[in-house]
Order: structure tokens, then sequence, then C-alpha cells
């Protein structure tokens, strides 16, 4: 009751609303057209926190001649086959309502060779979003998928039974996957200064190619999102619903178990090259040892810290703290970082004994553009690492996590990990290369944690000689340490930067080992693609 409440005080707000601006849909790292305008210095642009609204976007470059740069546009009328390829499938645009179509696909074959595989995906889909009068704006998907994977991403739905990004999947045919994503929201600007969402979706907060505050590596959820822009500074507040999957459960009629996130994030452009970003957020569940909860009021006020909240609510809730942030160097050079908190005792710090509640870990990277004078040239480096049991709980309910899936990044915690990832675009072609090398702690499937996964329960830690969980001697690689390399490269042609209809083929070569297994992964595809959304294979 008290979270209708909320969103109907924030609707009636509304009405006093100015004119209604969308926010971009451009949500895949790799085909995102805007990243290199809003690296600017004295651009003014929060970059940390996506997805970007047009308007503001629309306030530093003309975001039309930065999708159709390059390429040669039919003039005129466009009939329905030239919209096909060149423009939005279907459009509305009349008095005060204003409404796009467009299809989402992705029709892909390929090859993988280790395991004499044949892989492919058929997805299905479509999107659509406009604005009706002067206060209202929306966006709508549904994508249906089938799918046959290679052997790493096959494992990974056999341990969590979801897909890389998307929810819950179920056996097609003999080896392959269907499963399914929905997304959607209404917004609202009001009062000049604020924005108000709500929706089902994902979020991302960061300059990284990862995040290690909040990601969109996991399924959608349910969200109320306020946002507040003034002066330098961009502060947003959420609060959104998650589920943990339940194994039980999905062989029953019981509804998994839900638990709710609160988010606090406030941006501040320091300077015209620099921002910093502060990031606080709690999770708590829907039902705990004391009986139903449900939304709890005392995380309701927008601008609460969250801390003293939960102390002086004798609650058990799962406090993660941290901040991003950014600075510009130079047209062609950004430098970002993050460091994440979840719990901080110094004296065990400074010790030296790695205490296993030392819960940290940290981000460090750079991106560039016109590398070497080179026109859309763009390389990304970035080192990303985060310590044992950082983003768990002592019961998997209260895990920073949503559907068998982190909430941060994609590799839980207990990890070391470098990225490069090189872009070059020259009209419609586009050819990216990626490396990834990865090493981290996994557990041995024997229910003992040893802080990768941050589902399981902090306490089913190694026993010491007394058998009680051990306190000490916790390092990044503690467990079944594991090596893992991931390598992809391919080439593309753009055809239609609407819903960045494109045809790629391109080659990804893996290898994951430890003292267990090894798994070796060559994968060879070829595809014709709406590249839209942000789906990570790289893992």
């Amino acid at each position: 009751m008290q979270y209708k409440l909320l969103v109907s005080a924030l609707l009636f707000l509304s009405v006093i609303g100015l004119k209604a601006q969308s926010v971009s849909h451009y949500e895949d790292p790799y085909y995102s057209p805007f990243e290199r305008y809003v690296y600017k210095p004295g651009s003014g642009f929060h970059t940390s926190v996506r997805q970007y609204r047009m308007d503001q976007l629309e306030a530093i470059v003309n975001t039309d001649s930065v999708l159709y740069d390059g390429l040669k546009i039919p003039q005129g009328k466009l009939n329905f086959w030239k919209r096909i390829w060149h423009d939005d499938l279907i459009k509305l645009d009349k008095d005060d309502i204003k409404i796009v179509v467009n299809p989402i696909f992705n029709f892909e074959g390929g090859r993988e060779n280790n395991e004499g595989k044949n892989t492919w995906t058929n997805s299905r889909g479509l999107f659509i979003k406009g604005n009706i009068g002067k206060h209202v704006y929306f966006y709508t998907d549904f994508i249906e998928n089938q799918a046959v994977v290679p052997n790493y991403m096959d494992q990974f739905a056999e341990k969590t039974n979801m897909m890389p990004g998307n929810g819950q999947r179920k056996n097609f045919s003999s080896n392959g996957h269907d499963f399914a994503q929905a997304t959607g929201y209404v917004g609202f600007n009001f009062a000049k200064y604020f924005n108000f969402q709500v929706g089902n979706g994902k979020h991302f907060i960061g300059d990284g190619h990862r995040s290690l505050l909040l990601s969109d590596a996991a399924y959608s959820y349910p969200y109320v999102k306020l946002t507040a822009d003034f002066w330098n500074i961009k502060y947003m507040v959420m609060w959104n619903k998650m589920s943990q999957y339940d194994a039980v459960a999905d062989q029953t009629d019981y509804r998994y178990p839900g638990k709710y996130g609160v988010f606090q994030y406030l941006d501040w452009n320091v300077s015209k090259r620099m921002s910093i970003g502060l990031f606080a957020n709690v999770v708590y569940a829907e039902q705990d040892s004391t009986g139903y909860r449900g939304f709890d009021m005392h995380y309701l006020n927008p601008v609460n810290f969250f801390r003293p909240v939960e102390y002086n609510i004798g609650s058990p809730d799962n406090v993660t703290m941290g901040f991003n942030t950014r600075f510009i160097a130079a047209d062609w050079l950004t430098f970002y970082g993050q460091f994440v908190l979840g719990e901080f005792k110094a004296d065990e710090v400074f010790s030296g004994n790695k205490w296993w509640a030392n819960k940290h870990g940290f981000q460090l990277g750079a991106r560039t553009f016109d590398l070497f004078g080179i026109d859309k040239l763009d390389v990304q480096l970035e080192y990303n690492q985060v310590r044992p049991y950082t983003f768990s709980h002592y019961t998997t309910i209260y895990a920073y996590g949503h559907m068998n899936q982190p909430m941060a990044h994609l590799l839980g915690a207990n990890f070391r990990e470098g990225l490069a990832i090189l872009k070059y675009r020259k009209n419609r072609w586009l050819f990216k290369a990626e490396l990834m090398a990865s090493m981290y702690g996994d557990d041995y499937g024997d229910g003992v944690s040893w802080g990768k996964d941050v589902f399981m329960p902090n306490t089913q830690r190694p026993l010491d000689e007394n058998g009680k969980p051990r306190e000490h001697g916790y390092y990044i690689g503690n467990g079944l340490k594991t090596n893992v390399y991931n390598a992809d490269v391919n080439v593309s042609f753009l055809i239609n930067p609407r819903n960045m209809f494109n045809i790629v083929a391109g080659a990804r070569i893996r290898k994951s080992e430890n003292d267990l297994e090894t798994m070796d992964t060559q994968h060879f595809y070829f595809g014709v693609r709406t590249s839209l959304k942000s789906f990570y294979n790289n893992f």
C-alpha cells in the first residue's frame, strides 16, 4: 500500500510537468553511438548514470546527425521497404503524439568446434516508444528467444537455470534453451529539475564496461525511480523489487521469495573535467524471521542515509556503499574508477590477517577516442577486482543479486579481471576486438563457500580447527583457482542505425582451466541482428 501511495503522489506532481523527453534505447555497449560525445571537457554531461536522457544528449550534440554520421540516406518520403533499411519501421508524428515502432531480432548460426556442435539463435521482438502530450513518455519491448549456445554458456545455464542477462530458461528440443524478456517504462518530467519513471528494466551506474555498483548484467526488475538535475549535480534514488530463484518453488505453484532494494546515487561534476559520484544501496527481504515485512517505510525518504536507518530499526539488511569517479584528461582520453565497500573494520584491514569480512573491490579504467588521430578508432582498458564474500550476506535472500545473477559485476566476487576492447568504425563498417582475462576462486560444489557466489551464505565458510567458520586468511583466488581467457573478434555492416540493424561475422576463442577441468571454446558465428540490448557473453 505504501508503495502505491508513493507512485500516486509522484504521478500527481507530474501534472505540472514540462515537455516530456524519452531516454536513449541504445544500450549495447559496442554499438552505443553517443559515448564519444558525452566524454568531452565542459559538456557537463553526467556520464555515469545510464540510461541517458535524449533531451540532455540533444543539448550537447545533434543525435540524428550522430546516428547517420557517414551514411548516405535516401531523401524524401520513404516507402515501407526503405524504412526497413534506413528509418523507423512505423512512425506516427501528429500534433503532440509521437510514436515509433521498430523490430528487434537476432538470427544467428554458428559452429562450436571443440564439441562439434552447431549453434544458432532465433530471437524475435519489437519495441515501441514515444511521447503522448506534453508530460508523458514511454517505452516497451518484448523479445522471444530460442537458442543453442556454446559450451560455457550451457554450463552457466545448467548452474543457474538462467540465461546470461536474461531470466529463467527451459529446455528446447534436445540441447537448446527457450527464454524471453520484456522491459518497459513510463516517465514524466516535472517541476523543471525532476524526472519520475516507473517500469521494468535494467540500470547501470559507472563509466566502465563493468560496474561494481549497479550493472545491467542481470535480469530486468520492476522499479520506481526519481531523478533530480540541478546545478552541477545529478541525484538518483530508485526503489526496486528483486526475486530469489528457488528450485523448490520452481516445481510448485509458489512464487519465488522476494526482496526489495533501495539505491541512492549522487553525481557531482566538480569541474569541466572531473566528476565524483557517491553510491549507497540496501537490500532487505520481503519476509524475514519476524513475519511479512513488505515495503519498508523507513527507506521511503529519498534523501535519508541508509546506514543509520538500518542500524536503528534493528535490521539485518545488507548495505553496500561506494563511489565512482571520472577525469576527462583530453578530448580523446578519459580515466575512470570505482570503489565498492561492503564492510569495513580498520584494525582488521590494516592488520594484514585477511579477515573474511574485509568486503571491498575497485575498478580502474581508461577510454580513448580517435586514438593516434584515427577517426573513430576507440580503445578501452579496464581492471576490476573484488575480495571474497563482497555482496553476500549470512542468508541467501539478502544477497545483492536478482534471479541467480549478481546485480554488480557478473563474476560476483573473489576475482581479478582485465579487459581490452578495440572498436573501429568506417562509414557502415564496424570492427571489434575484445580480450578478457580473469582469475577467480570458485567453490568445489560441496556446500562450502569460498566467496565468489554472492548467493552462498557467508556463514558457510571453510571451518577452522575448532569446527567454526574460519575468520582469517582469505585472499582473492581462495578456493578452486580458475583462470579464464576470452577473446572475441568480429566485423559487422550497419544497415539501419535507428535500430542498429547489422550483419555480423566473428569468432570467439575461450579457455577456462582449474584443477578439476579444462574447457575450450572455439565458436564461429554469422548473424543478422539488431544490436540494442546489453547482453554480456565475455565471462
